[in-house]
């Protein structure tokens, strides 16, 4: 099904290789203000300023964030701080970190991968996207002609041999490796050796390939596709066996802020029509709801902790959830008063300092309610899952030829 292909991947000079982990980032939709000034500290190199760089008041429409993106690639081209690798290659990500005290390692596949149209159903997506954070990839894309952040996907790898090549690949000595600050340890190989490479094309013939984190991203690639009106377009991937352990799901808590008192108890009142309200202490909260019960939520305000259990008639907390905000809350209030966080003590800390107005802790959906829910065509709310860790950005640019 899915055409994969190596390619001609831009780097960081291998001079400046055992400073790589500082050049790194998140992808874009997660770095607020003070992580990209922290990144922008971090190294004159760090790749931030062409992901998402910082906004000036003086910006208009010749000169901004992406125009600056544009010019300062090129300077990185042309003073070879970046270097276009020779010939097509695949590249092998190995991720280390610890989550929950175990330390896990997560390895991918680093390729591009033709578009396709979803009706196609090649290439499947699970959540809904909204049109700011297209355009504002889209504005990039254009200005730059390049990826540097890549989309995160998975594939069922049935028969393992994702998997298994990936792990015979990584037994050898890296050839580069660093530390990401304030995310993880990272290892990566490069595959240009034509029997593999040809195993690889191979491989994902019989496969769809699902978005797991990226969608803005895709489906803005999609767009400029038909900009530039060329039919054979691709999209660089890490590509991710669903057997790999360190492919973690988890669940992506929400939290209101700036809300009226009045917005904020229309929401309480409509969950009512979702969910079966039960009291509990936040102290009790996580042992109560189970808190790998996909069917359960904690909600949290300054006053009161609640179980809400999903009644019968709908398909998931998350959709849910979102069906009762939506009815409320109009997508730009959506948009400007809900934030997406992982680490629940940090959300509850900022909700006891009163940061926050009212927070639900989401439990995280299974791999396989995320395989069968994209298998049937459905979408779930933005930010309804949560693959961990962030993928970083900047170990390797496609530019788009």
């Amino acid at each position: 099904m899915a055409k994969v292909f190596p390619f001609r991947g831009i780097m960081f000079n291998e001079s400046m290789k055992n400073q790589l982990g500082d050049f790194l980032c998140p992808p874009f939709d997660v770095v607020d203000e003070d992580s990209k000034n922290y990144l922008y500290s971090l190294s004159e190199y760090n790749v931030i300023r062409l992901e998402n760089g910082k906004i000036s008041d003086k910006d208009n429409g010749e000169e901004n964030k992406y125009s600056r993106a544009a010019d300062l690639f090129n300077d990185w081209l042309n003073n070879r701080t970046l270097i276009q690798i020779e010939r097509p290659c695949f590249f092998v990500l190995e991720e280390s970190f610890d989550i929950q005290g175990v330390n896990r390692k997560r390895r991918s596949l680093i390729s591009s991968v033709n578009l396709y149209d979803y009706k196609e159903k090649v290439i499947l997506p699970h959540e809904k996207t909204r049109k700011k954070q297209r355009n504002d990839r889209l504005k990039l894309m254009k200005a730059t002609n390049a990826n540097f952040s890549p989309i995160m996907s998975a594939i069922e790898d049935k028969d393992s041999k994702l998997i298994d090549f990936l792990a015979e690949e990584t037994s050898s000595p890296p050839q580069f490796q660093g530390f990401i600050p304030n995310m993880h340890e990272f290892k990566m190989w490069i595959i240009d050796d034509a029997e593999k490479i040809s195993f690889l094309t191979k491989l994902f013939e019989d496969e769809n390939i699902y978005i797991a984190d990226g969608h803005h991203r895709y489906e803005t690639a999609l767009e400029y596709r038909e900009l530039i009106n060329k039919e054979n377009s691709s999209r660089m991937m890490n590509l991710i066996s669903m057997n790999d352990e360190g492919l973690l799901l988890l669940g992506y808590n929400r939290a209101f802020s700036g809300l009226s008192y009045e917005k904020l108890e229309l929401i309480k009142n409509e969950l009512n029509e979702y969910f079966i309200f039960s009291n509990t202490t936040w102290e009790n909260s996580f042992y109560e709801s189970n808190y790998y019960d996909e069917d359960k939520i904690i909600m949290v305000d300054n006053d009161n902790s609640s179980i809400l259990l999903l009644k019968e008639s709908f398909n998931s907390t998350y959709e849910a959830l979102h069906a009762a905000i939506e009815s409320i809350l109009s997508p730009e209030e959506i948009i400007n008063h809900i934030r997406y966080e992982h680490d629940s003590k940090e959300m509850k800390a900022k909700l006891d300092s009163n940061n926050l107005q009212l927070c639900f802790f989401m439990n995280a959906l299974s791999k396989n309610y995320f395989i069968d829910t994209v298998s049937r065509g459905k979408l779930l709310p933005p930010k309804s899952t949560l693959f961990y860790p962030k993928l970083p950005t900047g170990l390797v640019i496609q530019y788009l030829e």
